[in-house]
């Protein structure tokens, strides 16, 4: 039994409310599992943000080559996926049909400011196609320009579809519904051809997705939103970037030669492109989501794809976190620019400095230059090898209790995987305890554990139900903090339900959460916590 598996866990007869409740609070639970810290804002000695999420590096290839939190971890793309919405235009031979330009291939791929040129631009496409903005459902906002902004309120001018950030996407929707003959009404629908087009695309170029899987609720825009793991985002990138086959050059290329044209003057994506002109090709999406590719250059063997997703869905830190990918992988100067001067430094609005943004991800993360598990190099376009496959000629039984040839086996062995893994050879003995806590001859309380690695483990914890909450679990722990730390532990470590009172217990004497393990023991959450010691 886990420590704290004397609470009971769950109440009997919930509502259907409170089911889906519990349903969606297991979900983002799991979710935030996934995720790591990834830049802390500290306001004078106080933690005061903290954004969590997921980072990846791939190359065109699919395999991982570097990045913080689970690669797997499903995320919505958003506007980031608009590169491979146009992908479909061009390899399915509309763009050529309908001749568009670079710069019109680009507005497709943008998420623009809605200045005079991206309005022109997107104009000039619908009137050729014959259409105008009453057929785009992509609706209306406030452009991200400024300039605009203030300009259509001292006119008094309500904004036009043709200033929606989407437009160019929707435009070339439209263009592809003229191409493939499908009703210019209902292109925004999961089922139309554009749509049905478009999830092939982006499935084939996965390697063989059911494109059918790849759509996940509707964008602010209207439109379906393309979801994957965040290594697949990653991977996207990368064969964008390289230019994997010719309509993917084509794309990449309108994007690169028009960078103000997918973003506008002051907008991340646009100083990404002029940064590095020709050399990396940048997406963002709402809530969070960036990708970007870049090109094959000093220190890369090929062009490598990155995703990063956020937790809190804040776009604050992204510009750091993307400078801390490029000075990773070859781009120091550029990845410095990027992020800006002082860019780690808070000040108040008189210009003092009252605190500073630390990034928490390193450099070896974010680039593992000897990755040596299969598992972490597996592409993710690839099917791995099944046990018959790659374990052909061995056999599997159950070894006894003391069996001398396991024993060998793991003395010889461990040694060797310790280095591999975590850079050098530890010594692994291991020493367990039994406390017990009596009234006379009577054992009211009960914890065992046990010590490893520098690490106390509480295994189990149970006190008398006639003599809860009398002090007797908290006296446990601590005999227990007091005999790690004479041999030297520095941490404490344990596992108990999540949401109960035995985590509320466990927090009063000063245990946080490290991680949460879902659907666990008899399918409840359990989670994870630790205490650092003095």
């Amino acid at each position: 039994m886990d420590a704290g598996a004397w609470v009971g866990a769950g109440e009997e007869g919930e509502s259907p409310v409170e089911t889906r409740r519990g349903s969606a609070i297991r979900a983002a639970l799991s979710w935030e599992a996934s995720t790591e810290s990834l830049l802390v804002s500290v306001r004078g000695d106080s933690v005061e943000e903290v954004h969590r999420g997921v980072i990846v590096v791939a190359d065109a290839g699919g395999r991982l080559l570097g990045g913080v939190g689970d690669p797997r971890t499903p995320v919505l793309m958003r506007s980031a996926a608009k590169p491979f919405q146009a992908l479909a235009i061009v390899a399915s031979g509309a763009a050529d049909a309908l001749r568009l330009s670079d710069a019109e291939l680009a507005v497709i791929c943008a998420s623009h400011a809605g200045e005079e040129e991206h309005v022109r631009v997107v104009a000039t496409l619908l009137e050729r196609l014959g259409l105008s903005s009453e057929d785009l459902v992509c609706g209306t906002h406030p452009p991200f320009a400024r300039s605009v902004r203030e300009e259509l309120q001292r006119s008094g001018t309500e904004p036009s579809p043709l200033q929606n950030n989407c437009s160019g996407k929707h435009a070339g929707m439209l263009g592809l519904a003229l191409f493939l003959e499908a009703p210019l009404t209902g292109y925004e629908d999961p089922s139309h051809p554009v749509q049905r087009e478009i999830a092939r695309t982006v499935a084939r170029l996965l390697g063989g997705e059911d494109p059918r899987a790849l759509f996940h609720g509707v964008d602010g825009c209207g439109v379906p939103v393309l979801r994957m793991s965040a290594v697949q985002c990653a991977t996207l990138f990368a064969r964008l970037v390289e230019g994997a086959e010719p309509s993917l050059r084509r794309v990449r290329d309108a994007m690169v030669a028009h960078p103000a044209l997918v973003g506008g003057e002051g907008r991340f994506d646009t100083r990404c492109m002029r940064l590095l002109p020709g050399d990396l090709v940048s997406k963002a999406g709402a809530a969070g989501a960036q990708g970007f590719g870049l090109a094959a250059g000093v220190g890369r063997l090929g062009p490598v794809g990155c995703f990063i997703k956020l937790a809190d869905g804040s776009s604050e830190a992204i510009p750091l976190l993307v400078g801390s990918v490029l000075r990773a992988w070859g781009e120091p100067g550029a990845g410095d620019e990027l992020a800006g001067k002082d860019a780690t430094t808070l000040r108040s609005l008189a210009g003092v400095q009252v605190g500073r943004r630390v990034i928490m991800t390193r450099e070896a993360e974010l680039r593992r230059r000897e990755a040596r598990h299969a598992d972490w190099m597996m592409a993710v376009t690839q099917r791995p090898p099944t046990a018959g496959e790659s374990a052909r000629g061995i056999v599997v039984d159950v070894a006894g209790d003391r069996d001398r040839a396991v024993m060998r086996f793991l003395r010889e062995e461990w040694p060797a995987a310790d280095e591999e893994i975590l850079g050098r050879r530890y010594d692994w003995r291991a020493e367990s305890v039994d406390l017990v806590a009596r009234e006379g001859r009577k054992v009211v309380g009960v914890l065992r554990g046990h010590f490893t690695g520098g690490v106390a483990t509480i295994n189990e914890l149970l006190v008398h139900h006639d003599y809860r909450r009398r002090g007797i679990g908290g006296r446990l722990v601590e005999v227990m903090e007091e005999h790690a730390l004479g041999l030297g532990c520095h941490k404490m470590s344990l596992r108990t339900p999540g949401g109960s009172r035995a985590e509320d217990f466990y927090r009063g004497l000063g245990y946080s959460r490290e991680y949460l393990l879902p659907l666990h023991h008899y399918g409840h959450d359990y989670v994870g916590m630790s205490k650092l010691l003095n």
